[in-house]
Protein backbone atom coordinates (compact mmCIF):
# COMPACT_ATOMS: atom_id res chain seq x y z
CA UNK A 1 0.00 0.00 0.00
CA UNK A 2 1.72 3.33 -0.80
CA UNK A 3 1.24 6.55 1.23
CA UNK A 4 -1.22 7.73 -1.08
CA UNK A 5 -3.34 5.03 -0.77
CA UNK A 6 -2.74 4.75 3.60
CA UNK A 7 -4.12 8.34 3.41
CA UNK A 8 -6.81 7.80 1.71
CA UNK A 9 -7.94 4.66 4.05
CA UNK A 10 -7.42 7.10 7.06
CA UNK A 11 -9.42 9.81 5.51
CA UNK A 12 -12.16 7.27 4.72
CA UNK A 13 -12.23 6.15 8.47
CA UNK A 14 -12.35 10.00 9.61
CA UNK A 15 -15.17 10.63 7.24
CA UNK A 16 -17.49 7.90 8.37
CA UNK A 17 -16.39 8.63 11.80
CA UNK A 18 -17.94 11.91 11.62
CA UNK A 19 -21.14 10.27 9.88
CA UNK A 20 -21.67 7.87 12.62
CA UNK A 21 -20.87 10.78 15.38
CA UNK A 22 -23.51 13.18 13.72
CA UNK A 23 -26.09 9.64 13.84
CA UNK A 24 -24.95 8.72 17.26
CA UNK A 25 -25.95 12.93 18.50
CA UNK A 26 -29.17 12.90 16.38
CA UNK A 27 -31.95 13.94 18.33
CA UNK A 28 -34.17 12.32 16.35
CA UNK A 29 -32.18 8.82 16.57
CA UNK A 30 -31.68 9.24 19.88
CA UNK A 31 -35.15 9.56 20.70
CA UNK A 32 -35.96 6.77 18.06
CA UNK A 33 -33.55 4.86 19.80
CA UNK A 34 -34.69 5.28 23.15
CA UNK A 35 -38.24 4.94 22.84
CA UNK A 36 -37.38 1.63 21.44
CA UNK A 37 -34.97 0.34 23.68
CA UNK A 38 -37.47 0.92 26.58
CA UNK A 39 -40.57 -0.58 25.16
CA UNK A 40 -38.70 -3.49 24.36
CA UNK A 41 -37.49 -3.79 28.00
CA UNK A 42 -40.91 -2.47 29.54
CA UNK A 43 -42.54 -5.48 27.21
CA UNK A 44 -39.77 -7.77 28.14
CA UNK A 45 -40.23 -7.23 31.96
CA UNK A 46 -43.96 -7.48 31.99
CA UNK A 47 -44.12 -10.77 29.96
CA UNK A 48 -44.90 -13.49 31.80
CA UNK A 49 -42.35 -15.92 32.71
CA UNK A 50 -43.80 -18.78 31.28
CA UNK A 51 -43.29 -17.06 27.77
CA UNK A 52 -39.83 -18.22 27.74
CA UNK A 53 -39.94 -17.36 23.45
CA UNK A 54 -41.36 -14.44 23.70
CA UNK A 55 -38.54 -13.33 26.45
CA UNK A 56 -36.23 -14.25 24.12
CA UNK A 57 -37.05 -12.63 21.50
CA UNK A 58 -37.56 -9.17 23.39
CA UNK A 59 -33.87 -10.01 24.80
CA UNK A 60 -33.06 -10.73 21.08
CA UNK A 61 -34.23 -7.57 20.03
CA UNK A 62 -32.59 -5.45 22.60
CA UNK A 63 -29.28 -6.78 22.26
CA UNK A 64 -29.50 -5.96 18.37
CA UNK A 65 -30.58 -2.54 19.21
CA UNK A 66 -27.40 -2.54 21.49
CA UNK A 67 -25.04 -3.58 18.69
CA UNK A 68 -26.39 -0.71 16.08
CA UNK A 69 -25.43 1.56 18.90
CA UNK A 70 -21.64 -0.29 19.73
CA UNK A 71 -20.92 -0.74 15.72
CA UNK A 72 -21.79 3.52 15.53
CA UNK A 73 -19.62 3.71 18.58
CA UNK A 74 -16.85 1.78 17.38
CA UNK A 75 -16.78 3.61 14.15
CA UNK A 76 -16.35 7.00 15.97
CA UNK A 77 -13.41 5.85 17.91
CA UNK A 78 -11.44 4.31 14.50
CA UNK A 79 -12.21 7.24 13.48
CA UNK A 80 -10.52 8.78 16.44
CA UNK A 81 -7.66 7.02 15.67
CA UNK A 82 -7.57 7.43 12.04
CA UNK A 83 -7.43 10.88 13.00
CA UNK A 84 -3.79 10.85 15.00
CA UNK A 85 -2.55 8.26 12.94
CA UNK A 86 -3.22 10.64 10.09
CA UNK A 87 -1.82 13.93 12.03
CA UNK A 88 1.05 11.50 12.69
CA UNK A 89 2.02 10.71 9.15
CA UNK A 90 1.62 14.22 7.45
CA UNK A 91 4.15 15.33 10.34
CA UNK A 92 6.77 12.64 9.21
CA UNK A 93 6.06 13.65 5.62
CA UNK A 94 6.46 17.24 6.04
CA UNK A 95 9.79 16.73 8.44
CA UNK A 96 11.19 14.21 5.21
CA UNK A 97 10.65 16.63 2.85
CA UNK A 98 12.64 19.36 4.88
CA UNK A 99 15.35 16.94 5.86
CA UNK A 100 15.76 16.73 1.79
CA UNK A 101 15.84 20.59 1.54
Amino acid sequence: MTIEQDIDKLQYNINRAQRAKDVLENEVFIEAFDLISNEVYEQWKTSPSRDAEGREKLHQYHSMLQKVKAHLQTTMDTGKLARIDLDHKKSLLERSKDAMR
